[in-house]
């Protein structure tokens, strides 16, 4: 287990935490966050190559805030892999290892380099690798050391698409079959839900939120989290004095709600919930569209309210509704879909 008490630190003037943060053994938590917000540095202090300036990183019961490097029993992986250019796949792996006789190691890297997919390449060098195979191979060498935990430095940000996914399942099985608590660090949401069992959602850092994937991403703490995380459409309202369960938008329009508002609050609403319809007389939200983007089978819609609010459609229903710049059409959203923050 990995628990994380009050941790803080220090790097040319920003400053991240203080942090509380729990893994349980055999749980994949991803440090997810934008550029810049101090997950790397979260990382690199718990590993030891970097000092905390203060609280306690705390790894099978051990408290190992000053204690150096190679006594933390962590396995660290970062997104370039970091192999040794001279040496094989192999010795990359035993490079790792701790201890055991020569034929004793070479069975272990054998059975590391088929775990992680990588058996047919033990005499290669990484130069000769790709992307995804020298971050297979950086992982084997972690899992050498028989570490204790497992930190994960964005290890997928350098990898093909293709084979993305493939070294996803190798990571999630690793977590699960050796019982190993994993830290898996990255700016990329989809990446995140993907492959974890919590997510931390690190910004300007500060530690924002921390729950099961979908709970981030349908209910997030504040409008940062929101932001972040893709709900575009984050806006802010008053309570309509007749009914407490309508939001009014402060640029025009009004969305209800599943419970009653404050008085005023701010909405997200993610651009995949907002509904579409042809225009029609009376209707209590219309919009005009302003801009249509091709996003694989979906299309994002920019409407004009007359603020801007986003809609993410199949594309198949912009065809149904002839979709075009300049349309008038009907707007809806379901109340159980309107998140309510509070203003601020």
């Amino acid at each position: 287990m990995i628990e994380l008490s009050g941790l803080e630190v220090v790097a040319g003037g920003f400053e991240v935490g203080p942090l509380d943060l729990r893994v349980d053994d055999g749980r994949y938590v991803v440090l997810l966050g934008p550029s810049g917000a101090g997950k790397s540095l979260v990382l690199e202090a718990v590993a030891g190559v970097r000092r905390a300036a203060a609280g306690r990183a705390v790894i099978e019961g051990v408290d190992v805030v000053g204690l150096p490097p190679e006594r933390r029993r962590v396995g660290l992986v970062f997104q370039d892999g970091l192999l040794f250019p001279h040496l094989t796949v192999a010795a990359n792996i035993a490079f790792g290892s701790r201890g055991g006789r020569g034929g004793e190691r070479r069975g272990e890297v054998e059975r590391l380099a088929e775990k992680v997919g990588v058996a047919g390449l033990l005499t290669r060098r990484p130069a000769s690798l790709s992307g995804g195979e020298r971050q297979r191979v950086a992982l084997a060498r972690a899992l050498a050391a028989r570490p204790r935990a497992l930190l994960l430095d964005e290890p997928l940000s350098a990898v093909d698409p293709e084979a993305r996914e493939g070294l996803q399942d190798v990571l999630r099985r690793v977590c699960r079959e050796r019982r190993l608590p994993v830290v898996h660090v990255t700016h990329d949401r989809h990446e995140a839900f993907a492959l974890a069992d919590e997510c931390a959602v690190l910004i300007d850092g500060r530690l924002h939120q921390t729950g099961r994937p979908l709970d981030v991403l349908r209910r997030p703490a504040d409008a940062a989290v929101a932001r972040f995380l893709g709900a575009r459409n984050v806006m802010r309202a008053r309570r309509d004095p007749g009914d407490h369960r309508v939001a009014l938008l402060a640029d025009g329009g009004s969305l209800r709600t599943a419970h009653e508002l404050p008085g005023e609050a701010v909405l997200v609403v993610r651009p995949e919930d907002v509904r579409l319809a042809p225009a029609t007389p009376g209707g209590s939200l219309t919009a005009t569209v302003t801009r249509l983007t091709l996003q694989g089978g979906h299309v994002l819609v920019r409407l004009e309210v007359p603020a801007a609010l986003d809609a993410l459609v199949p594309a198949a229903e912009v065809e149904r509704l002839g979709l075009a710049v300049g349309l008038r059409v009907a707007v809806s959203v379901r109340p159980t879909d309107v998140h309510v923050l509070p203003a601020g």
